[in-house]
């Protein structure tokens, strides 16, 4: 059987499809940062005290505090890469949510059992001490939700793989056969791990340079868990390229050498922001991490139409020319920025008056 015959037919989109582009590169980018920050300062806050002992718990707990915050930010950021998503690849996306629909579902679960072990483990602290128990059990599962989301991601790309619909109809499909699956998931992951390790570093920087004292310690912490996971990150994303090479990438293709050039640009980057975190310049670290994470959405975007270039040409959409809400949404997007830019402030000067 055609894979293509397993497609549904395409829908027309109010206006021309790179609107829809620069926002889905602009959210996913916003989202993928709060991922980052979410899931790496979880799994520090985690196995800091587990790996370095009872001298880790303050920096801990305080770290652990803030996830009630990140976990609410990254869901809310996740909704907008989520509807720009649907309106450019929706026969994809909505065909893959039903194949896997058991472990889709199972995502709004698996928030909130996580979200309320974050509150308990910062409710409890005061009356049980440090119970990596709970902490523990958020992190995993909000690493299952991320291992859920990369196995939509690979169904949507992979039509092909639809066809083993006829072998397991229970709404039960991984993408298990999906070479590319593993690698890009431990390549995120890590990285999520080195974002966390500089935002911890961000965060004491912050309160440093508002006149706490003895930070200095956490700063380096930071900056070394995110060094550390960079470096194993090139070792990964090294091995996430060689799945790609010659199955999906054709560096002599357009596309393959767009690839490579967001793929080179990131690895400058992050080399800029590793540089930058030695000589202990935190923000401007951040500003490098921050252009690299920007890059690699891009060849992220780029990888997909490349996945689905034989079933769909975002060009060739039919276009309705309706303006008006996009008009309305980008005021509304804007504001919606400042607000999150101001309600981030008020986050950082209370907690640094909590504590």
């Amino acid at each position: 059987m055609d894979p293509a015959t397993l497609v549904p037919g395409v829908d027309a989109i109010p206006v021309n499809w790179l609107w829809f582009q620069v926002l889905l590169v602009l959210s996913t980018f916003m989202h993928l940062v709060a991922v980052d920050i979410m899931i790496g300062s979880g799994v520090i806050a985690f196995a800091a005290p587990i790996l370095k002992g009872e001298s880790m718990v303050p920096m801990s707990r305080e770290i652990a505090g803030t996830l009630p915050y990140s976990i609410a930010f990254t869901i809310n950021f996740g909704v907008a890469p989520l509807l720009f998503l649907q309106v450019l690849y929706g026969q994809f996306f909505y065909t893959s949510s039903v194949l896997m629909a058991v472990f889709w579902l199972s995502i709004v679960f698996l928030l909130i059992v996580s979200y309320y072990s974050v509150y308990l483990f910062n409710m409890r602290y005061s009356r049980v001490g440090h119970n990596s128990l709970l902490l523990g059990l958020s992190v995993l599962l909000l690493l299952l939700v991320a291992f859920v989301l990369s196995n939509n991601i690979s169904l949507m790309q992979t039509p092909e793989s639809w066809l083993r619909y006829f072998d397991n109809r229970g709404g039960t499909m991984l993408s298990t056969g999906d070479i590319v699956l593993l690698p890009r998931f431990v390549h995120f992951m890590t990285s999520s791990i080195a974002v966390g390790g500089l935002m911890i570093a961000v965060y004491y920087e912050f309160r440093r340079r508002r006149g706490a004292k003895d930070v200095d310690r956490w700063i380096s912490y930071g900056t070394k868990w995110f060094t550390v996971g960079s470096i194993i990150n090139f070792g990964v994303g090294f091995w996430f390229f060689s799945r790609l090479y010659g199955n999906v990438i054709d560096p002599a293709e357009p596309s393959g050498k767009l690839f490579l050039l967001f793929i080179i640009g990131a690895m400058a980057a992050i080399m800029i922001a590793l540089i930058s975190a030695q000589v202990k310049k935190i923000y401007r670290s951040l500003s490098w991490t921050l252009a690299t994470i920007l890059l690699m959405v891009m060849a992220r975007e780029t990888l997909r139409n490349t996945y689905l270039r034989d079933y769909i040409n975002l060009s060739e959409l039919p276009v309705t020319g309706q303006y008006s809400p996009l008009v309305i949404f980008l005021v509304f997007f804007v504001a919606a920025v400042w607000l999150l830019w101001w309600m981030l402030k008020r986050v950082f000067v209370e907690t640094e008056v909590k504590s």
